[in-house]
């Protein structure tokens, strides 16, 4: 999972369902020649229902993994199938779920029709594809490679979408989709398409059916400190942040649910609902984050600045072990995932004032 100029080490520690799992979202937007370092640490654990054995199996099912359940319920509340379906930002996980929900053994009232799996990267497009094949629904849908930034824009007035010619390919042009799935995709933007969150949803509604719904999978940005034994977390990715930089690559980004809601709605999305996931931490998810740290100090502009940065890491990484040894349970809760899902209404293919209002409101400043 590398992007080319770019290094992407969420695959090293994210998601302990599998520690080689490339971080899919951050395929679907793409800035060149920026080198990136991403180091969310979301779905670390069993309480977020993704655990090292799922990646065993070829399908993932909502049983499987907590996030996906959730979406899967809260879609059988709206009494509709997913219908046709564009993942966003693909990667390998996500499409073992869709590979669950195609073909004659998927469940009729969640069903998925057709798919389109997007990714910035050539090489990711080729494993996923691969992986369409192994898993045998390659009839059944797209993998495509493309970004969101490109082709579109607001028009002067600040109001109405449109695609401005000449911009290069119009990513999905003319296609219309019943569910969209956005999996850790927007703390993606700021890493390869920065300052352009604000349009990503707007962006991405030009492509939902009215009645259609969003689905949007983040981790909440991890506080500067906290009481207790967590802050020692809190510290550790402080510090990975600072060697990322001062390897003159780029952080990753996430952003909080309240900050999703708003901009769903100014995308003209009504928010259905709202959940959250613990996360519990344990010392193979902190020493990972302490690695990626450490991977970049051949990159410092100086031996004694990496020197004595090492020494601090060092001193982090005793201190968190001595901290998980004190926990009853071997773990730290800090911080939490969320599913939160939103609606187009369906008065929106006549009435779009929602839509336009809202991007209007993003083009004030």
């Amino acid at each position: 999972a590398m992007l080319v100029g770019v290094t992407c080490s969420r695959r090293l520690h994210c998601r302990s369902r599998s520690l080689q799992l490339s971080f899919q979202a951050v395929f679907a937007l793409l800035l060149p020649a920026v080198s990136v370092t991403f180091a969310p640490i979301g779905r670390t654990t069993g309480t977020t229902g993704r655990s090292l054995t799922t990646m065993a199996a070829k399908v993932v099912k909502g049983s499987d993994d907590a996030l996906f359940g959730s979406i899967e319920r809260s879609q059988q509340e709206s009494g509709k199938p997913f219908g046709e379906f564009l993942d966003s930002g693909t990667g390998s996980h996500s499409l073992r779920w869709i590979a669950s929900l195609v073909g004659d053994d998927a469940d009729n009232s969640l069903s998925i029709s057709r798919f389109c799996a997007v990714t910035a990267d050539e090489t990711m497009r080729r494993n996923v594809q691969n992986e369409t094949e192994k898993l045998g629904i390659e009839d059944k849908g797209e993998v495509v490679i493309g970004n969101w930034a490109e082709g579109f824009d607001l028009e002067e007035d600040g109001k109405r979408s449109t695609i401005i010619k000449g911009a290069g390919r119009h990513l999905c042009r003319d296609e219309k989709y019943d569910t969209i799935l956005c999996d850790y995709l927007i703390g993606a933007v700021d890493g390869f398409s920065p300052y352009y969150q604000d349009r990503i949803f707007p962006r991405l509604v030009t492509h939902l059916r009215p009645g259609g719904r969003v689905y949007v999978v983040g981790l909440n940005p991890i506080p500067d400190s906290v009481d207790g034994p967590a802050d020692v977390f809190c510290r550790i990715t402080k510090l990975r942040d600072a060697c990322i930089l001062l390897a003159n690559n780029r952080c990753y980004r996430e952003y909080p649910p309240d900050w999703i809601e708003r901009h769903l709605k100014l995308a003209g999305l009504k928010v259905v609902s709202q959940k959250r996931f613990p996360i519990m931490y344990s010392f193979s998810t902190m020493l990972r984050q302490l690695n990626v740290a450490r991977s970049k100090l051949s990159l410092f502009p100086s031996k004694s600045l990496s020197d004595e940065m090492r020494k601090l890491i060092d001193e982090l990484e005793a201190e968190a072990k001595q901290a998980i040894e004190k926990s009853p349970t071997g773990r730290i809760r800090l911080g939490f995932d969320y599913v939160i899902a939103a609606e187009l209404p369906s008065a929106h293919l006549e009435d779009t004032e929602a839509l336009e209002n809202g991007l209007e409101k993003l083009n004030i400043d």
